[in-house]
């Protein structure tokens, strides 16, 4: 029903009440369509930092909280389509660094009577700032090898003298 009004709103050249549609039913949904289809819609006036600007912002909603990582998927496959097509090398490769790799993993499955049915394979997708969360840590420990070696040499070296 939505769709079919910001259509009709939208073959009258209506434009403002277009937005306001989109505005009126992102505030009761934010399906990943509903965002895309609205910088779409932005592109199609040829307003290509309008669409940007509600890529950015629908991006920031699916990245908060953890959200469905395969829809802010679909957005940034969408918004990597938009950049192909309306922006620069620049752009292009600013958002081909924000995908995710798509790994393979393994989860347990229960059966009803809580007894172990298995295993199950499942995609999962890991974006740039998780990785770089997870490095985190890794990167302590490494740090702190490396001063526990030096300090082993240094004690190597003291001793020699």
């Amino acid at each position: 029903l939505w769709k079919s009004y910001i259509d009709f709103e939208n073959r009258l050249e209506q434009y403002e009440r277009v937005r306001d549609l989109y505005k009126r039913l992102l505030s009761r949904t934010k399906h990943v369509k509903v965002w895309i289809s609205r910088a779409q819609f932005e592109a199609s006036l040829h307003d290509y930092e309008k669409s940007r600007t509600i890529f950015r912002e629908a991006e920031e909603y699916f990245k908060q909280d953890d959200r469905d990582k395969e829809e802010r998927v679909l957005l940034l496959e969408a918004w990597r389509d938009f950049e192909s097509t309306y922006g620069d090398e620049e752009s292009h490769q600013q958002i081909q660094q924000k995908m995710p790799k798509k790994v393979k993993r393994k989860r347990r499955l229960k059966a009803e009577d809580g007894s172990d049915a298995g295993w199950e394979e499942y995609f999962d997708f890991i974006f740039p700032e998780e990785e770089a969360a997870k490095a985190g840590p890794l990167k302590i420990l490494e740090m702190a090898r490396m001063w526990k070696k030096q300090k082993a040499a240094d004690a190597d070296v003291s001793m020699q003298e």
